[in-house]
């Protein structure tokens, strides 16, 4: 008798995809477990109490050096200091530089309604797009950020281990009730890679965002006399190349690199400059 045609079944064609994607994704989680972690509140910090006495004070530049203190530490939620420093920026008449301090307290914390809100308010007042215009490609976009890296990370591998689970049990009983459930899971899983492959795209940017009304001025070489490539626009993001006392290198949106005053720039990514000294 001729044997029939073989049958693959599911977990035959998903289980080496399965465990490529698991070990990818363990890999990242390792790379990722020797740095800091990000404190999820706001713990016991005397320099954060000061910042909050000198800002009910109206004493701003203290609130302002009090709070950049916190961002050095590990006792302080990043995004609610900055949070913070974009109130002290405001209240100081600079709403383009607070925009900035939010949108990277939204970076940190992309469900913070209260970072949201302050960010739309301070690009109204001033004079910028809103960041979130509501059409189709800003709300995906929003979807695709709503959760952070290490959220993200924790939803793909519960998935996975829950596929893994379907895939031992098609194998070994087989079914349409297995085999339903696997494919169910597959596509809960494709759509929580969407923000998990977002998030890490992001975690290897590093913008900044231009806070001064008047653009900055993109030059050849970290001197004031230095040829004048081109002009950066108020609120654009450009990416952070290197650094020196006073000066940033940067790739702006056309490609071209060049050096900008770092107290033109705010960073977006966690990174001090001399612009928010």
């Amino acid at each position: 008798m001729r044997p029939g045609p073989m049958r693959l079944r599911l977990s035959t064609l998903c289980g080496v995809l399965l465990v490529v994607l698991a070990s990818f994704v363990v890999s990242v989680r390792a790379a990722r477990a020797s740095t800091p972690t990000t404190p999820e509140t706001t713990l016991e910090d005397a320099d954060f109490y000061d910042a909050v006495d000198a800002y009910r004070a109206a004493d701003y530049p203290a609130a302002r050096q009090a709070f950049l203190r916190c961002l050095e530490s590990e006792l302080t939620d990043p995004a609610a200091v900055k949070r913070n420093l974009g109130n002290v920026a405001f209240r100081e008449g600079k709403p383009l530089e607070a925009a900035g301090w939010f949108a990277a307290a939204v970076r940190d914390a992309p469900r913070d309604a209260d970072a949201w809100f302050n960010l739309e308010f301070a690009r109204r007042q001033a004079g910028l797009d809103p960041a979130d215009r509501g059409d189709l490609r800003d709300t995906a976009v929003r979807l695709a950020t709503m959760l952070r890296l290490d959220e993200a990370e924790r939803v793909v591998l519960a998935l996975l281990a829950l596929l893994a689970g379907c895939l031992v049990w098609e194998a070994l009983r087989g079914g349409l009730v297995a085999k339903a459930a696997a494919w169910s899971i597959t596509a809960l899983l494709a759509l929580a890679l969407v923000p998990y492959a977002t998030q890490l795209a992001l975690e290897r940017e590093d913008p900044c965002f231009v806070i001064q009304p008047e653009g900055a001025a993109l030059v050849s070489e970290p001197r004031e006399s230095a040829a004048l490539i081109g002009r950066l626009a108020p609120a654009s993001t450009p990416e952070f190349v290197d650094e020196l006392p006073g000066w940033v290198r940067v790739r702006g949106a056309d490609g071209a690199v060049g050096w900008v005053r770092a107290d033109s720039l705010l960073p977006l990514h966690g990174r001090a400059t001399d612009s928010a000294e």
